[in-house]
């Protein structure tokens, strides 16, 4: 896929809500551990969608490490977790799903708190992180990418004026920088991260606080996704 395809691709909403009714059956033992899926035909009845967009949803979840499609012979469950997730856990004291959830909770509340005291110049700041980002990405520079996006997320966090939020996330700038850059492990999706920064660039410099949170917060679930974790936003907190 070329660099202008990830900036204006559009993955199919079908597709997403596969990906996730999937991810669910292999994390409750649906299908588990070293068994097949049903046959892609079956599969794409039992979710009411194309076969098409069922190759992309399983295709996904063979990147995420999930899964394994063996030509001829089907599609087998090989772990519960995604490489990034379990590649994490053997490095930390917790999950990825959990400091996920950490950044959903306190770094959509930076959001809310920032548009208090948004100057013109913030603005332009972040509109600069913003673009880089864009071009890191275009350019399919992804260790840019993760930079310009730490430094996007790290000026909101600062604009909240909220020390124990600031000293909380600095204490984990290492996990933080390396959350960012999980997501690229799905380039394809890449163009994603530019849609959720430029939602929450908008709501910033609109300096409209409940929209802010609420893209901050779409932003991390999106993010969580692409590197194989999964939650909703009513299960932030669980």
């Amino acid at each position: 896929m070329s660099p202008q395809a990830m900036l204006n691709g559009k993955s199919s909403q079908v597709t997403e809500q596969a990906v996730e009714v999937i991810h669910q059956r292999i994390q409750e033992g649906t299908y588990a551990i070293d068994s097949t899926l049903p046959s892609q035909r079956d599969l794409a009845a039992q979710l009411g969608i194309s076969r098409a967009s069922l190759r992309e949803a399983l295709t996904r979840l063979a990147a995420l490490g999930l899964l394994e499609i063996k030509a001829g012979k089907g599609v087998y469950v090989i772990s519960k977790h995604s490489k990034a997730a379990k590649q994490w856990e053997g490095e930390h004291r917790i999950s990825l799903k959990d400091f996920y959830q950490l950044r959903y909770v306190l770094e959509g509340f930076c959001a809310l708190l920032a548009c208090e005291y948004l100057t013109e110049q913030d603005k332009s700041t972040l509109k600069q992180h913003y673009e880089a980002l864009s071009n890191a990405i275009l350019q399919q520079n992804w260790q840019a990418a993760s930079e310009f996006d730490y430094a996007f997320h790290q000026h909101i966090i600062d604009l909240c004026h909220n020390q124990s939020i600031i000293q909380t996330l600095k204490m984990h700038t290492e996990w933080t920088k390396k959350s960012q850059i999980l997501p690229f492990l799905q380039p394809n999706l890449a163009f994603k991260t530019v849609q959720e920064h430029e939602a929450i660039l908008k709501a910033l410099c609109q300096q409209d606080a409940l929209a802010a949170e609420k893209a901050m917060q779409a932003h991390i679930i999106g993010a969580a996704q692409r590197a194989g974790v999964y939650f909703s936003r009513h299960q932030a907190f669980n």
